[in-house]
């Protein structure tokens, strides 16, 4: 059991994420074409590997594998805890069960995030009635079925509570309206406590007893993901941002032909010009600040040349002998 939060817990070991990811794929019977074969903190992860050295030993005979985003108190939903990741992105352990299940024959089940909802369908009619009964224990008339944070929460529950109850030995449920849910009515509100509420029964009531007492099992909580901007990419001056590369050659009209469409961040790119001298959302605009600071002080400069050379003309017409500078003559000679 895992959790992507790094929580200061007494006893509670810490390691980075090549270090799980490697312990994962050993579990998994793939360790030898993992990138992060090296560990700086592999003597760390010994004591969670199997002791035995033959490697025609299967390590387990199932696998599951439950993602939670958007939980701010991981011990609301699971008591303990085995250690710490230093990686809080749910994404990312996401990635590293579809790899090593890709070299599986067992069947992959995975309670996708992209969820479609449609309130008239029969479907969704059963789902929420389900809902309502696995968990009558909880006040569950405090979601409102007819928005789409709450539906969304409700279809991931019911459709991980499916996946738990299959026969399939290889499972990957990703579980991401608990964020959602969060994000819409706030972290403290009841909803998202009641919430949590859900999730604890979810696990304790179907998807634990449910899983072979000889496989290996995984619990995944990770924080919300915060709305900022990460320090290794640049903040980009005008906000403007396409999806694609396309969508910005396109939008910029190829930055103007003073620069480049280029990616900053994740799914954006935007317009790098080629130099100071243009600016603007597609480098329309030719930066005429230093020019015009140029001539400014230049002109500044000029006038207080000639300032001073008015003013010392005018005082060198003041002196007493009028100012003319006259050479001496020698005295005539008979």
């Amino acid at each position: 059991m895992s959790y992507g939060e790094a929580q200061q817990v007494e006893n509670t070991p810490q390691v980075s994420m090549d270090a799980f990811s490697m312990y994962y794929s050993h579990m998994m019977d793939n360790s030898a074409d993992h990138p992060a074969f090296k560990l700086q903190d592999g003597q760390q992860m010994n004591s969670f590997l199997p002791t035995s050295n033959d490697l025609f030993t299967k390590k387990v005979n199932a696998n599951l594998m439950v993602v939670v985003s958007g939980v701010q108190a991981p011990q609301d939903i699971l008591a303990e805890t085995t250690l710490f990741v230093s990686d809080d992105e749910s994404k990312d352990y996401v990635s590293l069960a579809q790899s090593a299940f890709k070299d599986t024959d067992s069947a992959i089940m995975i309670a996708s995030e992209q969820t479609e909802i449609r309130q008239d369908t029969e479907a969704t009619e059963e789902a929420f009635g389900r809902f309502d009964n696995d968990f009558s224990d909880l006040d569950v008339n405090i979601f409102d079925k007819t928005k789409e944070a709450d539906q969304q929460f409700i279809i991931q529950v019911e459709k991980a509570k499916t996946l738990a109850l299959s026969s399939s030995s290889m499972k990957l449920i990703e579980i991401t309206a608990l964020e959602t849910l969060g994000k819409a009515y706030g972290f403290e509100s009841k909803q998202y406590k009641e919430a949590n509420l859900v999730m604890r029964d979810l696990f304790e009531k179907f998807i634990i007893p449910n899983f072979p007492t000889d496989g290996f099992s995984t619990f995944i909580l990770t924080p919300a993901t915060k709305n900022q901007v990460r320090r290794d990419v640049p903040v980009l001056a005008q906000g403007v941002c396409f999806k694609t590369l396309n969508d910005c050659n396109n939008g910029t009209d190829q930055c103007s032909g003073h620069g480049q469409c280029a990616q900053v961040q994740e799914n954006c790119f935007s317009c790098q010009c080629k130099s100071s001298q243009f600016v603007g959302d597609s480098c329309q605009y030719i930066n005429s600040v230093a020019d015009f600071q140029l001539l400014f002080w230049t002109t500044v400069l000029l006038i207080v040349i000639t300032a001073s050379v008015v003013v010392c003309v005018y005082q060198s017409g003041d002196m007493v002998d009028g100012g003319i500078i006259m050479a001496q003559s020698l005295p005539k000679q008979d």
